[in-house]
């Protein structure tokens, strides 16, 4: 039973909480340095409509209002992951707002 017991001598919760969490920021950031850049992932009108939930006229509807960027690529549209992303947190940040 003993196994399972951690005891801690002149500490506080507060600061056993920071330093663990100053740890664990070292080495995300540490992770991070060692991770390549990411890359932009373009997805198609089908899969952002899929993905937001909406259907393909809204899609096209949103691009004309400048809610969602598309990048014409030949004949085909495409957008980036990452911005659908930020529109999703930005429409949801803008609902909790109104509350």
């Amino acid at each position: 039973m003993s196994e399972n017991l951690i005891q801690l001598h002149n500490t506080d919760p507060i600061s056993f909480k920071n330093q663990i969490v100053g740890e664990i920021s070292k080495r995300i950031d540490a992770l991070e340095k060692r991770l390549p850049p990411q890359k932009s992932e373009w997805i198609s009108r089908k899969q952002a409509s899929a993905l937001l939930g909406v259907s393909l006229v809204t899609i096209s509807d949103w691009t004309k209002k400048d809610i969602l960027k598309a990048y014409r690529i030949g004949n085909r549209v495409r957008f980036k992951l990452e911005e659908i992303e930020r529109v999703l947190t930005n429409s949801r940040n803008e609902v909790i707002g109104k509350k």
